[in-house]
């Protein structure tokens, strides 16, 4: 499976993942930033990920508030993850929660299969599916 981390999240953590996931050689973690572009709006974002078959990673909880974005996710079949983060948290809370749930990610994955969602992870409690 390839994951996307958005820009809202640290390229360099999605670059540590991808090392670490090629040793099983079944995931790989690319930067949206890298691979699309930076700057790229949502929509043409979710556009991409469909021609890619992509699972986005993000921390943009309001794509499933503005009701353009989160339809056309469902309509396209994107697999998302909302990771929660306390707002303003600096780069070492960041990397630390996402390698800290990264194993929680894989394992929703494997369990709901290939049929698309969106899922919040929060830094408590359960997932929640959206």
């Amino acid at each position: 499976m390839d994951y996307y981390f958005d820009e809202q999240l640290p390229k360099i953590v999605a670059n540590a993942l991808d090392v670490l996931e090629s040793h099983e050689g079944i995931n790989r973690v690319f930067s949206t930033e890298v691979v699309i572009g930076k700057g790229v709006k949502d929509v043409d974002l979710f556009k991409e990920l469909k021609v890619l078959n992509g699972i986005l990673v993000t921390h943009d909880l309001k794509m499933t508030t503005r009701k353009n974005e989160f339809s056309l996710i469902k309509e396209l079949g994107i697999t998302v993850f909302i990771i929660s983060l306390p707002s303003g948290a600096n780069f070492e809370l960041q990397y630390q929660t996402i390698i800290g749930i990264w194993p929680k990610i894989k394992k929703i994955l494997k369990k709901n299969g290939f049929s698309p969602f969106v899922c919040r992870i929060k830094m408590r409690g359960e997932p929640e599916f959206l």
